[in-house]
């Protein structure tokens, strides 16, 4: 079965398989004195299973919505945001976005990369963007 064809349940139990997994290869690697490269080598797919299953689970994630706060972050369309995405302004290493409506956040998160890839909800107009900060990165 394919991720976009399961349930929240089941994309949630193949992640956690999939974490469970990632860990495994980790503790043996650890117990053998494995370099951290090789430990990556080794973790590549269960890693590569986490990032998709991840996406995958945040289209069908149950959204808790807060309305009535002020937040730090910039609220844009999703025409925008997708725009934005797509010109390369936004990565999924600049900062950090959920889904939204004109007036609340939710505590789904997407990623500009999701939108690369056509993997985009259509019950939210909006998305809060915060953009990461680059001093406090460079510890500063």
């Amino acid at each position: 079965m394919e991720y976009k064809e399961m349930t929240e349940r089941q994309l949630r139990a193949e992640h956690a398989k999939a974490a469970g997994e990632y860990q495994r290869i980790m503790d043996k690697c650890l117990k053998e004195g494995q370099s951290y490269d090789e430990f990556m080598h080794r973790a590549a797919e269960a890693k590569e299973k986490l990032y998709l299953v991840d996406k995958y689970l945040r289209l069908k994630a149950a959204a808790t919505v807060e309305y009535g706060k002020e937040w730090k972050g910039d609220l844009m369309s999703m025409d925008e945001f997708t725009r934005k995405s797509k010109d390369g302004l936004l990565d999924d290493e600049s900062g950090d976005g959920y889904y939204a409506t004109d007036n609340a956040k939710s505590d789904v998160r997407i990623m500009p990369s999701d939108v690369i890839e056509g993997l985009v909800r259509t019950d939210f107009s909006h998305v809060m963007w915060f953009e990461k900060d680059k001093e406090a990165e460079n510890g500063l």
